[in-house]
Parts: C-alpha cells; sequence; structure tokens
C-alpha cells in the first residue's frame, strides 16, 4: 500500500499502535521485524500473518504458557565464530545456548501442536533443534557465562590442585602475617594480592625484618608490600596452576567455537524462525489487549466497520488506567461499498467527526499490516492500493505554504492518483478560504473521487455538502450524535442522518452575549436558520426512538431470561415427578412381594396343618383375591403419581417443629418430622424416611391428634383380624431400639387379635443390644408366653420366636 503523505501514519495515529506493538517483542530480532512492517497489498500473505497471529492469540488465551522468553541478539557472537580457530568467550557461549534452548522450547511446543495451531507449527517446525551443541555448551559453561570447574577431567584435576595450593599458600601468609604483628611490624590482619603475587602489609621502618620480596609500596610510603620467603616456592606452584588454567579453559573454549562453527547455517535459518515468531507473539499479544478479531477480506473495495473501536483511543485510556465505564472507547458502524462510496460526516466540534475517520484509516493500516482489528464479527475490509490522507494544518514558512494551499497541494494528489482501489480521508472539507468557494471545490472535488470509485470520508460543517450527500446517489450522509439536552457529544456515530454545528446552542451554554447571539442568527438567515432546527428536532426524535428501542431490547431481554428460568424449572419439575412415579412404583413392587411372601406361608401353614381340601381350595382363592387387590392398588397408586406444582402455591406455615407434617419442595408427599435439628429434619414419607434441609420443607399441619380405641379380647374364633391379614414376620435388622419397639409392640398386637399362636422377630446378632430390649419387652406383654431363639437352621440367635396364648 502506498501512503500519501509520508506522514499518513503519523496523522492517523497509527505510530502508536506500531509503538505498542514493538514493546510486546520478546528480543531485539523480533522488534527489528516489527520496526520494517509496512502495509501490504498481497492478499495471501495478509492472510497467512492474521491466521498464525489468530493462532498465537488462542494459545495466549487458553493453551499452557508457551516458552518464549526475552531471548538476545547472537548475530554477533555468530560471526565471531565464523573464522577458523576463532575463540568465542564463555559470557557469548552461554547467551548461544540460551536461544538455543528457547529454539528447542519453542519447537517442541507447537510440534505438539500442529493440529491445534497448524500455521503456526509449519512456521516453528522449520527450526532446527541444536540439542547436541545446546547440551555440550550447558555442560561447559554456566548461567554466568563462566566456564565450569568440571568442564573437562583435566580442568577438574588443575582446579582442585589449585584450590590445595591456595589453601596452604593463605595458612602460611596468615602464619608469617601474626608472627609480624607479634612484633609490631604490621598492624593490618589480612594478606593480600600485588602484581599477581600474595603478600602482607609491613611498616616500611621494618621492611628488613622479613625475610622476602618487596612487591609494591602504598602510597603513602608508610607500607610495604613483602612476599615472605616462607610462601615464595607455593606462590610460584599457584601461578603456574592458574597458568596451566587458563590454557586449558582456552582449549575448551576453542573446542566449543569449533562445534558451534560446523552449526552456523543452520542456528543462523533457526534464529530468523525465532525472531518470526517472537514478531508473531507480540501481534497477538497487543491483538488481545485490544480484543482484536479477524476481519474478513474482500476484494470489492468494500468496508463494513462493525463495532469497531478506535485502538489509539483504546490504547490511551489503557496507560490512563481510569475506570473502564468512564473511558471506554465508543463503538463505531459504518459501511462503505460501490453503491455508496462516499460518506460525508458533519456535527459539532469535538464531536468525534475525525476520530471516526481516523477510526476507517487505522484499520485498514491494521488489516494491511496483517493485525486483527478491534471490531466485532461481521467486519469486512479491503486491501487498498492507495491511502491518501488529509488531515490537519501543513503550513510551511519555510516552504511558502498557507494551510489552504497545503490542503490544494493534497487535493491535487488525490485527483493524479485516486481510483477504485483508494481509501481517501479529507478532514474539514472546504476550510481554509471563502466557505462558500470553499464548499464549492469541496463539492467538485468529492463529485470527482466518487466518479472514480474511490472510497472516501470526509468531515466538513458545510451545509451545501449535507444537502449534496442528500441528493447524489453514491454518496451518504453522516453524523455524530449530540446530546442536546446537556449539549455534549456522545459520540455515537448515525449513518444516514445529516449532523448540526450547533454553534449557536453551545455558544449560548458557554454564556456568549445574547444580543450577539440574537444577530448572528439574523446574519445567517431564516432559512440556515430553519434548516439547523429541523436537522436538530430530527436528530431530537432519533434519539428518543434510540431510546425507546433499547428499553424494548432490554424488556426483550429481560423475557428471554424469563423463558429460559421456567424452562429449567419446568424441567426440574418435570425430573422431580419422573423421581416420585418411580419411587411409588417401588414401593407398590415391595408391597406385591411382601404379599406373595405372606401367600407362600400362609400356603405353608396349611399344609403343615393338613387341613381338607375344600379348605384349601378356599383359602388360595381368597389368597388370590388379595393378590389381585393388591395389584390394582399398585396400578392405582401409579396413575395418581403427584402432578407439580406451581411454585405459587407454595404457603409458608410457620416454623417447623417435631410432629408436624410437612412437604418436600414443591412435591403432593407429606410426611411427618420426626427429628430436628438447626439446618436438617428427618422426614417419614409413607413407607421411606429422608433427611432434608430444612428450607427444602413447607409446614402444611401441625400433629395428628391421636386416636385411642379399646378393643375387648375375643375369643380366637372370634377374631376381629383375619389370620391372612396378620404379619407373622417382621425384620428389624439395623433398626434402633426406639424404632424397634413399636414395631414389635405392633406384630403383638395383630398376633393377639388375629390368634395366631406363633410369631418371628429377625433381629439379627450384632452386639445383643436390640436382642435383649426385644426380649425385655415381650417379658412385659401378657400375651406372651414365651420368646426364645429359633433353631439354629431358621437364624439361631439372629431370630426370636415368640408364643401367644
Amino acid at each position: 500500500m502506498k501512503l500519501y503523505p509520508d506522514d499518513a501514519q503519523q496523522k492517523l495515529g497509527f505510530d502508536a499502535v506500531r509503538r505498542r506493538l514493538e514493546g510486546h517483542a520478546r528480543s531485539p530480532l523480533g522488534r527489528e521485524r516489527l520496526e520494517v512492517m509496512q502495509p501490504s497489498t498481497d492478499q495471501a500473505h495478509v492472510e497467512s500473518l492474521l491466521t498464525r497471529t489468530a493462532e498465537f492469540q488462542q494459545a495466549l488465551r487458553a493453551d499452557d504458557p508457551i516458552p518464549l522468553s526475552p531471548f538476545t541478539d547472537i548475530r554477533e557472537v555468530l560471526r565471531h565464530a565464523q573464522p577458523k580457530d576463532a575463540t568465542v568467550e564463555a559470557e557469548g557461549l552461554a547467551e548461544v545456548g540460551g536461544v538455543l534452548g528457547t529454539m528447542r522450547r519453542a519447537h517442541g511446543y507447537f510440534k505438539s501442536r500442529r493440529d491445534t495451531y497448524p500455521e503456526v507449527a509449519t512456521l516453528a517446525l522449520e527450526i532446527e533443534p541444536q540439542k547436541q551443541l545446546e547440551e555440550h555448551i550447558t555442560r561447559t559453561v554456566d548461567e554466568r557465562g563462566q566456564v565450569r570447574d568440571d568442564a573437562s577431567p583435566e580442568l577438574r584435576r588443575i582446579t582442585r590442585t589449585l584450590a590445595e595450593r591456595q589453601g596452604q599458600l593463605r595458612s602460611t601468609l596468615l602464619k608469617s602475617l601474626r608472627e609480624a604483628a607479634s612484633q609490631g611490624w604490621t598492624t593490618e590482619e589480612q594478606p593480600t594480592v600485588r602484581n599477581g603475587r600474595a603478600v602482607i602489609p609491613v611498616r616500611a621502618e621494618a621492611k628488613r625484618k622479613v625475610q622476602g620480596f618487596v612487591h609494591d609500596v602504598s602510597g603513602t610510603g608508610q607500607t610495604v608490600y613483602i612476599e615472605p620467603a616462607a610462601v615464595l616456592d607455593l606462590n610460584n606452584e599457584v601461578r603456574e596452576l592458574e597458568l596451566e588454567r587458563s590454557r586449558e579453559i582456552r582449549r575448551i573454549l576453542r573446542e566449543l567455537t569449533g562445534h558451534l562453527r560446523s552449526q552456523l547455517p543452520d542456528i543462523r535459518a533457526s534464529l530468523d524462525v525465532l525472531a518470526c515468531i517472537d514478531a508473531l507473539q507480540a501481534r497477538a499479544r497487543l491483538s488481545n489487549e485490544l480484543d482484536a478479531l479477524v476481519p474478513e477480506l474482500n476484494d470489492e473495495g468494500r468496508v463494513r466497520v462493525v463495532r469497531g473501536r478506535n485502538p489509539v483511543l483504546a490504547l490511551h485510556f489503557q496507560r490512563e488506567g481510569e475506570d473502564e465505564t468512564a473511558r471506554a472507547v465508543v463503538p463505531l458502524d459504518l459501511e462503505l461499498s460501490d453503491e455508496q462510496c462516499t460518506l460525508i460526516i458533519t456535527g459539532p466540534n469535538a464531536g468525534g467527526k475525525s476520530v471516526a475517520m481516523k477510526t476507517v484509516g487505522v484499520l485498514a493500516l491494521m488489516v494491511s499490516c496483517g493485525l486483527p482489528v478491534p471490531a466485532a464479527p461481521g467486519t469486512s475490509l479491503a486491501l487498498f492500493d492507495r491511502l491518501f490522507v488529509d488531515i490537519g494544518d501543513q503550513q510551511s514558512i519555510e516552504q511558502d505554504l498557507s494551510t489552504f494551499t497545503s490542503h490544494l497541494k493534497n487535493l491535487r494528489k488525490m485527483l493524479a492518483d485516486a481510483d477504485d482501489r483508494a481509501l481517501v480521508l479529507i478532514d474539514e472539507a472546504g476550510t481554509g478560504t471563502d466557505p462558500a468557494e470553499g464548499g464549492a471545490l469541496a463539492q467538485a472535488m468529492l463529485e470527482a473521487l466518487t466518479e472514480r470509485g474511490a472510497r472516501t470520508v470526509a468531515t466538513t460543517h458545510h451545509g451545501t455538502l449535507k444537502a449534496f450527500a442528500h441528493t447524489h446517489p453514491r454518496v451518504e450522509n453522516g453524523s455524530m450524535q449530540f446530546d442536546q439536552a446537556t449539549l455534549s457529544p456522545t459520540y455515537r456515530f448515525q449513518e444516514g442522518i445529516p449532523g448540526s454545528s450547533y454553534a449557536f446552542e453551545i455558544a449560548q451554554r458557554v454564556g456568549l452575549n445574547d444580543d450577539v447571539l440574537g444577530r448572528a442568527r439574523e446574519l445567517v438567515g431564516e432559512g440556515k436558520t430553519a434548516l439547523e432546527e429541523l436537522i436538530a428536532s430530527f436528530e431530537a426524535q432519533t434519539q428518543a426512538l434510540e431510546a425507546e428501542l433499547a428499553t424494548a431490547r432490554e424488556e426483550a431481554k429481560r423475557a428471554e431470561h424469563a423463558r429460559r428460568s421456567f424452562e429449567g424449572r419446568n424441567e426440574a419439575i418435570q425430573k422431580r415427578k419422573d423421581e416420585i412415579v418411580g419411587q411409588a412404583l417401588e414401593e407398590a413392587e415391595r408391597i406385591v412381594g411382601e404379599a406373595n411372601a405372606r401367600v407362600e406361608r400362609t400356603i405353608r401353614e396349611i399344609k403343615e396343618a393338613e387341613a381338607a381340601k375344600e379348605e384349601t381350595r378356599a383359602a388360595r382363592e381368597k389368597l388370590e383375591g388379595f393378590k389381585d387387590q393388591v395389584e390394582r392398588k399398585k396400578q392405582k397408586k401409579a396413575r395418581r403419581a403427584p402432578k407439580p406444582r406451581p411454585a405459587s402455591a407454595k404457603v409458608e406455615g410457620g416454623p417447623i417443629r417435631v410432629g408436624d407434617h410437612v412437604r418436600l419442595d414443591d412435591g403432593q408427599t407429606t410426611g411427618e418430622v420426626l427429628e430436628l435439628d438447626e439446618k436438617e429434619a428427618l422426614v417419614a414419607l409413607g413407607q421411606m424416611k429422608v433427611r432434608a434441609k430444612l428450607k427444602r420443607l413447607t409446614k402444611v399441619g401441625g400433629p395428628k391428634k391421636q386416636r385411642v380405641e379399646v378393643r375387648t379380647p375375643k375369643a380366637r374364633g372370634q377374631t376381629a383380624m383375619p389370620a391372612l391379614d396378620a404379619q407373622r414376620r417382621i425384620d428389624l435388622r439395623g433398626q434402633r431400639v426406639e424404632e424397634a419397639i413399636p414395631a414389635v409392640m405392633r406384630l403383638v398386637d395383630e398376633a393377639a387379635m388375629a390368634g395366631l399362636e406363633m410369631v418371628e422377630v429377625l433381629h439379627g446378632t450384632g452386639t445383643g443390644a436390640l436382642r435383649a430390649a426385644i426380649r425385655d419387652y415381650l417379658d412385659s406383654r401378657p400375651e406372651v408366653t414365651r420368646s426364645a431363639d429359633a433353631p439354629w437352621e431358621e437364624g439361631g440367635a439372629g431370630v426370636t420366636v415368640v408364643s401367644l396364648r
């Protein structure tokens, strides 16, 4: 893309975007690539950049951290390693090792995610990992750029020996120093080093009393630094070992440099790829910072911006650090196409006209540089061949240019080169000269650009241009909304509506003299005043309609939320209904099972009693009738499964106490509260016992009054309860004593009224506490003649056989 003038990017504010982008680079190499970034018209190249940036955005947002730490520019180190027999210093080799590690990690990260990020992986796989060289450097040089003491066996031996000799040397020096100090020949407590030799400080007047060699004298001449004769040989040995160590280090570095030299071509190629990846991650970080997305690219020259935000303003507000809601960028919606290729934006000063126009230009620059744009889905942009910008005051004393002349120079360039592949941005068209002539010149210019099909956005205050836009089929009016109540801009763009400058209204608000204002209205003419008032009235009505539309949308949103809430509640009720039906069916199955067991026991008893054939047949018929009756009850209960009740039917019945009858959730079945604590209650629901939180319970009644009936025992032949209905065996395993005793009481009562001679209580063995409590209770009943363990083959001590009178 060709830009005119040369500072077009600065005029649009794109330089601020570039600075922020370059700040995200992790290396000088990545920053260099971003510094030379230029807008492109190659759609394949731009699409590739956008796709890779979008993949990087996704990785930064939702994946593990990308192992791309800051890395140095090692190109100079690589150049230094190029000549044969060259030796790279340890610090430079450490930098190379760090970069090689970054290459290897980046290569591995995207290789393992090639299906998730295919475009970035394709680039990253061009890196040639140098694992052997990296490990060689790591074994040789540490993170501080120092050769390791164990870089080679010989260096390890020399270093160990040197350390031993240095220890001996220090001990001998300290001994000589203490002797000199005891004689008063020195006042310092530590030896030092002069000219690479270990020495002790001695007073100048005592220098002949210490045997040794003078290596240095202090600046005042008061102290002489002497190497005692006792350490001469040790000093020599230490010096020789140090030189030997230096030679071994040079040999190691020379060898390692040779290894590096053999891999230079691959390293340089991989370094270029790593720089590209660094530039990509910078693009992605900026895009995520701006909440940007990849727009649709088109080759028809169409510009469709959906909720686009000016990135320069967005970055500025982020730097300010102000409250997001107070300093949010107002989104922009506009469109330019072949049918309507020119947009004229009008409105008051400082209302956002220029910002809206610049937003179009910045977004066009961003996409042509392969950067996602801060806009919403549906945004579509073209890659223009040329971008012309006429913004600001370009007057120059040196070049003898006035403001108007500089505008004319820009317009001349536009007319010479603009075509249907150009984007033209003109700020304050027709200004800088006589308003009538300036307006006519601006209209003629816009007519010419429109005829050529150039996509043009112009801002102006000229009323003639508003009329021109209204009458021309390929030119569209637009304006920046203005709040007439507060006389302040809202920065919202209105397509198809011309805007008023509100000059008189703003002047009145700031306190300009009323007489002057009145005279100004007279001078401008009634027609002009009426037109501005009509525009203002139309804008006020539009704002009112937009407010009503916003209210309607909010109400629709609430209605949709209520609908979803109702559907969720209905689904929960249906699920609860199915659970209750299932529980009812399970209970019915249990009843049938008990009935079948009772039938079998009765038949067994009949057989054991050797009853007559007719009596047996009658008993069987009676049992079959009972079974059919129970089955009908089961089916009837399933059909009567409780239907979910609406939440509005719930009635709060006050605090819940033990004995009260309650309803669980919004169901229909009620139960009795057996136990109660601060948060939960144990509720008996039919044959089930449920522990539920108090907030799920609704009180529907208090404790039911107990009805006591006194029954006179009858003769065995005149029992009020048929033997068929009375239980002969109960199972109390797992129950507590307070639960089991009432069940035993019912068993004995029913058996006595039915005239049974024997019943069984299954309680299990356990600790024996339940068995003992049941036996104690049975002993208190006058109807019981005996209670004992069952035979071992029928349960033994786990079953109590009860004999009745």
